[in-house]
């Protein structure tokens, strides 16, 4: 990201020093004018005698002062004052304020702001508070060192005038981003409110699919990808890998309950070359065969840009194929016959298809809109891939539940993932499992898991409601239909969800996006 240090002056006399930054800021105005914005401000840093932080926000367009907050103490809370102004010393740009402006007021200066913008836009009709404000942020520290500024709408913002969600090489770090559309929806996945009655954030499984009694668009077509937006902007979809190394949409294995691929149900698509697909075309739910044909995972980056919305991905790596107890296909990736030599294999088609949709999103200037859903180590991927790279993209861990060393898995991430993390998914069936079990760590008490990860991160939880998917109940990748055994797995149950401590700031991947929006809509309305 670019910033310019306008000034660097030392006053070695008084043994006082002042710097001057500034950045560039795209704000939007529907962001900034939502009914639930909070507009709290301030700053947070270290000031010595007579010294002060001095933040401003300037309409670029008009040279206008929209905001100031001076900080003249030391504070690790978020604090400043603000300075009143007469609308005269503000200059031409200021017709529309108050005569007297106080400069923490930013509401009634971006109103006034975007009504300057009016009359000079020649274009009619003129949206109100739709549009971006391309604004100037000033930040003057003499004797002082901020440490972040908090502002609505953005964040906050660390010492080196970026989005401090965000490592400074993601694309949502850079301020002149803020009002993009993956920013705030990112943003939001990254800023829970555990004082809402419910706060959830719904990801839509392969898209929008299966409804009208199975008529509905197959799942991961373009037309559910598109109906996706109907429910929510965030879309989770599994990818795979093939024989001559392509990557392809697709949540099965076997091909023949996706597609109508006339063979057999062992013959899989990572056995297959790409040509052997491309004309294949996709089922319904009720089995018909549509239009539709298997995404690359290429044609999914592109549905991502044209639709906007972003996507947290699935790998399903390749992996051995075991029935009743005994490897049955590719035994060679089973570490049950092969021992560690196919853990690695397994982890190493892992990451190769994670770098392969990173090589095609970055060909395509797309890294930001995508997120991984991950069972390894940050540590781990560094074996595979650079610090670099692996900055510009975000990672939901994913806690599987036989993982035993699940709190240092989170601790691990925590420390080594950083910013780079957009949530973590926390894996549970009923409340017997160990992920909702109350534990005490380092004197502590936590009521389960994802009270941990909330209090450890600030991020959310999240998990996968399991529904069934029609009479057949639900499938896996090798396409076996099984019937859910509801002692065991109470992953359909809505209510049981919503009564899970901390439950209700979860990024839930589901297939009902549509019930699942109605349930957060009701839970809203009950105060904690």
């Amino acid at each position: 990201m670019k910033y310019y240090v306008l000034m660097i002056c030392l006053f070695v006399s008084v043994n006082l020093y002042a710097v001057l930054r500034e950045f560039p800021v795209k704000l939007s105005l529907s962001t900034m004018f939502a009914p639930d914005i909070s507009y709290a401000t301030g700053i947070k840093g270290s000031v010595n005698n007579g010294g002060k932080i001095d933040v401003k926000l300037v309409d670029k367009q008009t040279g206008t002062l929209l905001f100031q907050c001076t900080l003249n103490r030391s504070t690790s809370e978020f604090a400043g004052d603000g300075q009143t102004y007469s609308k005269e010393s503000l200059g031409s740009g200021a017709t529309y304020y108050p005569d007297s402006w106080s400069s923490l007021d930013l509401k009634t200066a971006l109103f006034a702001i975007d009504r300057k913008h009016y009359d000079q836009q020649a274009i009619r009709p003129y949206n109100f508070f739709s549009s971006e404000l391309e604004l100037i942020l000033k930040i003057e520290e003499i004797n002082a060192q901020m440490q972040a500024f908090k502002f609505p709408g953005i964040g906050i913002i660390d010492q080196l005038g970026g989005n401090s969600l965000f490592h400074p090489k993601h694309f949502c770090h850079n301020l002149a981003n803020a009002s993009s559309f993956v920013t705030k929806v990112w943003m939001e996945i990254k800023t829970p409110d555990i004082n809402k009655g419910s706060d959830l954030i719904v990801a839509a499984h392969r898209g929008v699919w299966g409804d009208n009694l199975g008529t509905g668009a197959p799942e991961n077509s373009i037309a559910a990808i598109k109906r996706t937006k109907d429910y929510t902007d965030i879309l989770e979809s599994d990818i795979m890998i093939t024989k001559d190394k392509q990557l392809i949409v697709s949540h099965d294995y076997c091909l023949m309950r996706l597609t109508d691929y006339p063979g057999s149900l062992r013959d899989y698509l990572f056995n297959m070359n790409q040509s052997q697909l491309e004309n294949l075309h996709l089922r319904r739910r009720n089995m018909s065969v549509s239009d539709f044909k298997l995404l690359t995972f290429g044609d999914l980056i592109d549905a991502l840009i044209e639709n906007q919305l972003v996507l947290t991905i699935d790998i399903k790596e390749i992996i051995a194929r075991r029935k009743n107890g005994v490897c049955i296909d590719n035994c060679e990736y089973d570490p049950a016959t092969h021992g560690e030599e196919a853990k690695k294999k397994v982890k190493d088609s892992w990451m190769e298809i994670m770098k392969k949709c990173i090589e095609i999103a970055a060909s395509k200037n797309a890294l930001q809109y995508i997120a991984f859903k991950v069972p390894h180590e940050y540590t781990e991927l560094l074996n595979y891939e650079s610090d670099d790279i692996l900055s510009k993209v975000l990672f939901m861990p994913v806690i599987q539940p036989q993982r035993k060393d699940f709190l240092d898995f989170v601790d691990s991430w925590a420390v080594n993932g950083g910013s780079r993390v957009l949530a973590y998914e926390t894996n549970f069936k009923t409340t017997k499992d160990k992920s909702l079990s109350s534990f005490t760590r380092q004197g502590v008490k936590y009521e389960n898991l994802l009270h941990y990860v909330y209090s450890r991160t600030g991020l959310r939880p999240g998990s996968y409601p399991e529904e069934p998917m029609g009479p057949k109940g639900i499938v896996n990748r090798w396409a076996d239909w099984m019937i859910k055994d509801l002692s065991k797995d109470w992953r359909g149950d809505y209510y049981f969800f919503m009564g899970v401590p901390y439950g209700k700031i979860m990024v839930l991947t589901t297939d009902r996006p549509d019930l699942w929006n109605k349930i957060d809509l009701l839970y809203k309305t009950i105060t904690p």
